[in-house]
């Protein structure tokens, strides 16, 4: 159902025909493609890009892989684990045959932006019938593109590329798809997502049902889809009851915390309950287009239904399949609905008040701006590719990748993603060497892949507060997995030979070259 725009025209610009491409509507205007073109590069300086960092790093260890295979023979469960279920480093690692990495992931993530964007244009297009509702959701939808999605370790778009930087553009276009009651194109979007990421596909696809039903005023049936849903999970939970701690996958799972809401900080929570409560405000407002209050609707419904199975069966010493599928996920196009709603609704406020809202996208730019920079406080904040690393960890790791053999296997403090100045850069992908599991990333990896639960727990076990031991403890944990360097903070004591050491940390060669078997500092 469309909300009686006209497309013919938009503010004298005349349509072209760009692509006949189903649920896109493929006929815009030069005008809006130019904007969203010139706000890409915008969103990239202002939020920041980290190719090798958090989430980036473990899909760019896959790509690496897949082009590689003599790449992680001893690890290499969790640089292939990732690409299994995805299609983005299959498709990505054969485009390395003509063009380097860096740059493939730049442009890459260039165009993740542009899709997210155009994705939000369409959305509110749909959404709101004049123009500048629309572009005031598009606007602060570039605003906020690295907003964190309450406790649940999500942002409505990362600062590197991954296989959902494509996937959320993708569930855009199926929703607005949805809107246009245009059943093939939300089905083909949906699909192409769920080849990206089949996880957060079906979430997308819970939220297009709930909007189906809502947009049409189906209130039993959508009540019977979210009561068959809840009574699912209790099945799930009941099924799956209790969770076992002694096993290593269920280890790997109750270490995330952003799994459990019990785990989460108190600060968190109104991250959930807030923007359910604006939206179900916003859908119950008739001065708003029927389309925006069906998507506010339906966003605090399958919101509201996510939070209410979260407590009900999602608890450390419960079901932790219901746990591994990560059921607040849905809160992402949550946060997504409530940005296009608020930005829409802003633009048509300040009508009369242009000031206001360029002041109002500057103050959230700037914020969002600063969380990055405290993110990631020791990288420069654009990673633009062939320029050397600020990161003083980065350097360490390429010093590996050009110095130690290709089998070398290195360990690093299990916790080392948590190191002053280290800025959550991935080793692996960096170094392009084996190491061993580390507790925080290759957790999350173990923590749905149970393939890899084993060799995390062990490893993670063996490199606990590894930077505090003593040498003679490290070569008795380390030298069975067969390790050859070790990475430390240049403040651990060792006495191990350190041919790279700057002021932040050493690379060491693992050895029983001891002086006296006493620990020295270097």
């Amino acid at each position: 159902m469309r909300s009686g725009r006209d497309d013919k025209g938009e503010g004298g610009f005349q349509l072209i025909s760009v692509a006949r491409i189903p649920g896109l509507k493929s006929e815009i205007t030069r005008f809006p493609l130019a904007t969203i073109g010139l706000l890409t590069p915008a969103v990239l300086l202002v939020h920041g890009y980290h190719p090798l960092a958090d989430d980036g790093a473990v899909y760019v260890t896959g790509i690496k892989k897949l082009a590689n295979p003599s790449l992680y023979q001893s690890d290499a469960v969790f640089a292939t684990s990732p690409t299994r279920l995805s299609i983005f480093a299959h498709v990505l690692a054969p485009l390395l045959h003509w063009s380097s990495l860096p740059v493939l992931l730049l442009v890459c993530h260039l165009a993740s932006i542009f899709l997210f964007l155009l994705g939000a244009r369409q959305l509110a297009t749909r959404m709101f019938s004049d123009r500048r509702s629309s572009w005031g959701a598009v606007l602060l939808a570039a605003c906020c593109f690295t907003l964190p999605v309450a406790g649940t370790s999500l942002s409505i778009m990362d600062p590197y590329a991954t296989a959902r930087s494509f996937s959320t553009p993708l569930g855009l276009f199926a929703v607005a798809a949805v809107l246009d009651e245009n059943w093939v194109g939300s089905i083909l979007w949906l699909g192409l997502a769920a080849l990206l990421h089949p996880l957060m596909a079906g979430y997308t696809a819970l939220n297009m049902a709930t909007l189906a039903l809502a947009q049409r005023r189906m209130w039993r049936a959508l009540g019977l889809m979210f009561a068959i849903g809840w009574l699912l999970s209790a099945v799930i939970f009941i099924a799956t009851h209790p969770a076992d701690p002694g096993l290593a996958y269920n280890r790997a799972a109750l270490s995330r915390s952003y799994f459990f809401l019990s785990s989460w900080r108190w600060y968190e929570y109104p991250g959930l309950v807030i923007p359910l409560l604006l939206l179900g405000f916003a859908g119950f407002r008739s001065r708003l287009p029927w389309p925006a209050r069906a998507i506010a609707m339906s966003a605090a419904l399958a919101g509201s239904w996510a939070l209410l199975t979260s407590l009900c069966f999602v608890h450390r010493s419960g079901s932790l399949l219901l746990a591994r599928l990560q059921v607040l996920r849905s809160f992402h196009l949550v946060y997504i609905a409530g940005v296009l709603l608020a930005g829409g609704m802003l633009g048509r406020w300040t009508r009369q008040h242009t000031r206001a809202m360029a002041v109002l996208c500057l103050l959230v730019s700037g914020a969002l701006f600063a969380g990055q920079r405290l993110t990631y406080p020791e990288s420069s904040h654009v990673e633009w590719p062939g320029i050397k690393p600020r990161n003083q960890w980065r350097q360490a790791f390429l010093w590996i990748r050009d110095n130690t053999p290709g089998d070398a296997i290195i360990a690093l403090d299990n916790d080392y993603i948590e190191s002053p100045g280290e800025d959550a850069q991935g080793f692996r992908a960096t170094a392009e060497r084996s190491a061993v599991a580390d507790w925080f990333k290759d957790g999350g990896i173990a923590s749905n892949f149970p393939e890899a639960a084993a060799l995390w727990w062990q490893g993670s076990t063996a490199t606990g507060r590894l930077n505090q031991a003593s040498d003679q403890q490290r070569l008795a944990r380390l030298q069975p997995l067969g390790v050859t360097w070790i990475v430390l903070p240049v403040e651990a004591k060792t006495g191990f030979p350190c041919p790279f050491t700057n002021s932040r940390v050493r690379v060491c060669r693992l050895s029983r070259a001891l002086l006296h078997g006493a620990d020295s500092a270097k």
